[in-house]
């Protein structure tokens, strides 16, 4: 709505102000039709002929224009005064169309001009050569082809070099009209206007002059016009949005009360024009200014400019969240809690001398380069160094202000593991080899592998087997081949660590087994591991039925064959295999009576030494070493 009162204003003051400011007779009004340009019979005021005869067209008392001819260098033209300043701009408009005496014109004919140009010193003749002005300067040309035989409205804007004191009007065909079928060009001219080219323009500025477009809570904005050009009048609007906000402008106000303020526009403080006007500018808003500049000549030119008023509070607080990159280095991604737009950030990582210390006395240097925006990650960060992350905002209207957090030195990431897989291999003389594969980290990993003698399967000796040095620190697998032999329980032990984290290992306790012969005759060797590592006999001394309160029979067992197992009166929901690869299958199986189930061993199962674990409804857990034949 408000935009729509805008318009109307400026409509209104259109119908108020003269409609075009024309030059002398611009629509070459005449009171005879034919030679009406001469100074003998001079019937159109204010113009003459330069050369050549011009012919009034048109109705007396109606619509009058002017025809013009030309060929070898010969034809007519017309002049009027006007004072062109040099360095001033001048928008200038007139209709035209061009046509030709006769059909099918060539190319040379349809390539001569028609030509309006600013001149000094022209006089009146009615011969026919083309006058040679010393101060002449053209301001549009065209050929007869572009312009065509359809009236047309040319507009543009000229600009003198030098002063200039007439206005002349000519076509000019230099093509010899008998080489090209006695040929000549016509132009016809009408409505000519020449206004001085009115331009708004303007900035914002503070009390000392200085271009801003970001003003402080309080501060005085200037809008500086002066730049503006032959204005006698002007209209100023406002509008708003919130600042950071891509929706449209909403109209708030406008200088004075409905109408124009005369003058020219000159530098202005708006902040005190509106507030006597009960309207004040406000922080956390983007302002857009619409300054439209007339006078007699020109309706109106409008020019649009924003600002905006900033908030002078801001906090430096920030949040962060740690993880561990892929080459297994801490990042750390931050999040400033305040994103007010035109707020600037300033981000730094700080190394410290000790965990949690971030004063300037405990702060070792800078990490890295400085950052800026509402969000930053730092990368490459250890474990084993103390950091903390400094972030200051500031801005126009907001003094430097920062906060310092200390970051935590381990961090941690889904699916961190440290188990792994055993495998063995045949070897000479019993003796055997056994590799471990470590189980996929996400991220990069230290991997360090030593081999002991496990005891009755116990991990926590640590005497090593000779002949196998620990291996460290990048391979994901390990081999194992020196002193060992099968039946022999031993155990390994695998760290895993980074930037990230410190050491973490798992130890798996084993034996290798035969379990059978290969279709070569060669022995079918197989992976025992022990349940008696401290973890298991923790969470056994919770959980585990002890084994003398159950049978499985029989065992070994055939493929194919029945398999019983006495529950001792606990109800089994579920029963599975392990192999010694870490495989897990159900095993389906049938209640015989209270104290005893029945599974079928299946052909799908090889021969080998597996694992069996039946989970009860009482939360219990029974294993039982099962051996398939």
């Amino acid at each position: 709505m408000r935009k729509i009162i805008f318009t109307k204003v400026l409509l209104l003051f259109c119908v108020l102000i003269n409609a075009q400011c024309v030059i002398n007779n611009g629509t070459l009004n005449s009171s005879c039709i034919g030679d009406g340009y001469n100074t003998s019979n001079q019937c159109v005021s204010n113009w003459l002929a330069t050369h050549g005869t011009p012919t009034a067209m048109g109705t007396v008392g109606g619509n009058t224009w002017v025809w013009l001819w030309s060929h070898s260098n010969t034809g007519e033209g017309i002049r009027t005064s006007y004072n062109f300043q040099s360095g001033k701009t001048y928008l200038i408009s007139f209709r035209v169309r061009a046509t030709t005496n006769i059909s099918n014109p060539n190319s040379t004919v349809l390539n001569s001009r028609l030509n309006v140009r600013a001149a000094s010193g022209l006089s009146s003749t009615n011969a026919t050569g083309i006058p040679n002005p010393t101060n002449v300067q053209t301001i549009w040309s065209e050929t007869v082809a572009n312009v065509g035989s359809t009236w047309r409205t040319i507009s543009l804007f000229y600009t003198p070099t030098s002063n200039f004191s007439q206005l002349w009007l000519y076509p000019l065909m230099t093509a010899d009209s008998g080489a090209n079928n006695s040929a000549q060009i016509q132009m016809e001219v009408d409505d000519i206007t020449v206004n001085s080219a009115i331009n708004a323009s303007l900035f914002f500025q503070n009390a000392a002059g200085t271009r801003k477009t970001d003003f402080c809570p309080g501060e005085d904005v200037y809008m500086n016009g002066t730049n503006s050009i032959d204005e006698t009048q002007y209209y100023i609007d406002i509008w708003r949005r919130p600042i950071g906000s891509t929706g449209a402008f909403q109209w708030q106000t406008q200088l004075g009360t409905n109408g124009w303020t005369l003058g020219q526009v000159g530098v202005l403080n708006l902040s005190n024009l509106f507030a006597a006007q009960n309207y004040f500018f406000v922080d956390g808003f983007e302002y857009q200014v619409k300054l439209a500049v007339g006078n007699s000549c020109v309706p109106w030119v409008e020019a649009t400019r924003t600002f905006r008023v900033l908030s002078n509070n801001a906090s430096p607080a920030f949040t962060f969240v740690s993880s561990c990159a892929p080459n297994g280095t801490i990042s750390v991604t931050a999040n400033a809690t305040d994103t007010t737009t035109g707020l600037n950030h300033w981000w730094a990582l700080m190394e410290s001398n000790a965990q949690g210390a971030t004063s300037d006395a405990a702060t070792i240097g800078q990490v890295g380069l400085t950052q800026s925006g509402n969000t930053v990650t730092f990368t490459g960060l250890s474990r084993t160094k103390f950091y903390y992350i400094k972030h200051g905002v500031y801005s126009t209207c907001v003094n430097w202000t920062e906060q310092r957090t200390a970051l935590p030195q381990n961090v941690s990431w889904s699916n961190y593991t440290t188990n792994f897989n055993l495998a063995p291999s045949s070897n000479l003389n019993g003796n055997v080899t056994v590799t471990a594969a470590a189980h996929n980290n996400p991220v990069f990993v230290n991997h360090h592998w030593s081999i002991f003698y496990a005891p009755n399967g116990s991990t926590t000796g640590n005497s090593n087997v000779p002949g196998n040095p620990d291996q460290c620190c990048t391979n994901a697998s390990a081999t194992f081949s020196a002193n060992l032999v099968v039946n022999q329980w031993y155990y390994i032990k695998h760290g895993v660590w980074n930037d990230c984290m410190p050491w973490n290992e798992t130890r798996k306790a084993f034996r290798v087994v035969i379990q059978g012969l290969l279709a070569d005759g060669s022995p079918n060797y197989a992976i025992e591991e022990s349940l008696t590592d401290e973890k298991t006999k923790a969470r056994q001394a919770n959980e585990t039925v002890t084994q003398e309160e159950t049978v499985l029979y029989p065992n070994p067992v055939t493929v194919g064959e029945k398999l019983t197992f006495t529950t001792a009166g606990y109800e089994v929901t579920e029963v599975k295999t392990i192999d010694y690869t870490g495989n897990t299958r159900i095993l389906p199986f049938s209640k015989t009576n209270d104290k005893a189930i029945e599974m079928s061993v299946s052909n799908q199962y090889k021969p080998g030494i597996y694992t069996l674990k039946l989970s009860c409804k009482e939360g219990k857990v029974i294993t039982k070493k099962l051996v398939i034949k």
